[in-house]
């Protein structure tokens, strides 16, 4: 008898850990998606970005696998310069807020907000479940901008959304240099 109490006990406790690593409210995907870049920014608060580190975030961070495979050498390196020159401003971005000042939680949680969410009502709609919207945590209703995210690897796959003339979109680099 006592044994049984003391699994029961134990498997209520489990239960009760796992559910509290889980976010209330939050999809699997999305989950992911946070631990993604979560894993990317304490990456970056220890490593300062070079080139010698890109292989490591394609692999484990960052979706480029579209760009890699194109067939043309001349553009993949061509994307690939864009890269390099656009990820330390990410870096940057990082270090001036602060990781442990920064927070990100998907973006149908920022619905209220018109203004931030008025692209995902229209012209990226079908990408409100792949992004995730990050805040300074001293200011939580305002975000600060938003992250794309490739579904099946659940890696970032753009941290830039561009309003151009009222129309949205998220700078891929895949949309970088075409010929």
């Amino acid at each position: 008898m006592i044994h049984l109490k003391f699994a029961i006990t134990l498997l209520f406790s489990c239960l009760t850990l796992y559910g509290s690593s889980q976010k209330t409210g939050w999809t699997k995907d999305e989950e992911l998606y946070y631990k993604t870049v979560n894993d990317l920014c304490n990456y970056l608060r220890d490593n300062k970005y070079d080139t010698t580190k890109r292989d490591f975030i394609f692999k484990n961070y960052v979706y480029f696998a579209y760009v890699l495979n194109d067939t043309s050498t001349k553009r993949v390196k061509s994307r690939i310069a864009y890269f390099d020159g656009l990820f330390p401003g990410f870096q940057h971005f990082i270090d001036s807020v602060g990781v442990t000042n920064l927070d990100a939680k998907p973006v149908r949680f920022f619905k209220s907000d018109s203004e931030f969410y008025e692209p995902f009502t229209e012209e990226i709609k079908d990408l409100d479940s792949m992004t995730l919207a990050y805040y300074d945590i001293r200011r939580p209703t305002k975000p600060l901008g938003a992250l794309l995210f490739e579904q099946k690897t659940h890696k970032l796959a753009s941290w830039i959304l561009i309003n151009q003339g009222g129309t949205y979109y998220f700078l891929t680099f895949n949309l970088v240099d075409k010929e």
